[in-house]
């Protein structure tokens, strides 16, 4: 049975993301350090990236040189609760499934590169991003089952506003996401392009 991921995000400054790497480093517990290359699509045959509009969130992406296929289902927000299903894949395929994806019709949509610390703080998973040349946020989350989405959302509420963490709004999140999708040279359409030229960019990643 998939996992429900209850996660809530907000933006911070370089002095909170420094701050706040020091308090958790002190506090909670250090799980690991995370670069991040992912291939994010649009709706399956579409040439736009319109927030919103789908529950379906795909993305094919490599996390310290391992390869996933991963996919988020149902109505994201400023805080949100979600079905995740993650697939392992041989690095040698990661090709190779893009070839499989551009087949079902998934050839559009936004490259992102983060570098991430993955903390455990009071039960909860806060993960401290960074986008390079961009900014950062943060994510905290709660993996849970069905009958538990209510009491994890009001946890990770609690500790936000313990830890003085102000949380996105619809509108906030989406403001983020926008501003990212619509960096210049940040968009990719397999249609046009190969993936040959996109690892030139982010060769650091494979």
């Amino acid at each position: 049975m998939a996992k429900i991921e209850v996660e809530h995000r907000g933006s911070l400054t370089k002095e909170q993301f420094i701050a706040l790497n020091k308090f958790f480093n002190k506090n909670g517990k250090f799980l690991e350090e995370k670069n991040r290359f992912s291939i994010i699509y649009s709706s399956r045959g579409k040439e736009t990236f319109k927030l919103g509009r789908s529950k379906i969130d795909l993305k094919l992406r490599i996390t310290n040189k391992k390869t996933e296929l991963v996919l988020k289902y149902g109505k994201w927000s400023g805080n949100d609760a979600r079905k995740e299903f993650s697939f392992p894949i041989d690095s040698k395929k990661f090709e190779e499934m893009i070839e499989f994806l551009f087949i079902l019709g998934f050839y559009y949509g936004v490259l992102q590169v983060t570098k991430s610390y993955l903390y455990k703080y009071k039960g909860i998973e806060i993960v401290l991003v960074e986008v390079p040349k961009f900014g950062y946020y943060f994510e905290a989350e709660i993996v849970t089952d069905l009958d538990s989405i209510k009491s994890a959302d009001k946890k990770i509420m609690l500790i936000c506003k313990e830890l003085n963490l102000n949380v996105f709004n619809d509108k906030g999140l989406r403001k983020l996401l926008e501003d990212l999708n619509n960096r210049p040279g940040f968009r990719f359409n397999f249609k046009k392009q190969r993936l040959s030229d996109i690892k030139k960019r982010f060769l650091d990643y494979f």
